[in-house]
């Protein structure tokens, strides 16, 4: 695992890729899809002079993630794969800071272009979905296959016991 996962800094991600299902702990930002949309918004709003004229640099000078860019981002962020395996130890080993930082922010769908977030902070990921996507702030969980729910395990869930646990 490159990045342990961080609260809002470094965040976990489900993606369906050809079919496949991987996890990545990456920086937050990779996962807006559409930076296009995200400066523009940013110029809207009167924040124009903030933005730098390498904008795109942070994700590899893809200024967005689709169909057609899939493939050269999955190759870029290769080394940020991460196994259900290697997050079942983190659960396990109680290695974080806060569970939060343990719960997938992201699941996105390359295959049916769908991008759904649970991300608990202020960034509406599913605002900034390509065009002709599906962008949703919901549960996703039940969309991961079971073998990767890497929190539950036998038949306990430890993210929500242990959240339970912080916040009682």
């Amino acid at each position: 695992m490159k990045y342990k996962p961080e609260y809002a800094k470094n965040i976990i991600v489900g993606v369906i890729h050809k079919g496949m299902f991987s996890w990545y702990v990456t920086e937050r930002d990779f996962w807006i899809l559409d930076a296009v949309k995200r400066r523009d918004e940013y110029i809207q709003n009167g924040y124009g002079s903030i933005i730098q004229e390498d904008f795109f640099s942070f994700r590899f000078n893809i200024p967005i993630v689709n169909e057609e860019t899939v493939d050269v981002f999955i190759k870029k962020i290769e080394d940020f794969k991460t196994e259900s395996r290697e997050l079942k130890e983190l659960v396990l080993k109680s290695d974080y800071n806060t569970i939060l930082e343990l719960v997938p922010s992201l699941l996105v769908d390359f295959d049916s272009k769908i991008l759904y977030s649970c991300y608990p902070e202020t960034l509406p990921f599913e605002r900034y979905v390509p065009d002709k996507w599906e962008g949703e702030y919901k549960d996703f969980f039940e969309y991961i296959p079971k073998e990767e729910r890497y929190w539950i395990i036998g038949s306990i869930d430890y993210i929500k016991k242990i959240y339970d646990e912080e916040v009682n």
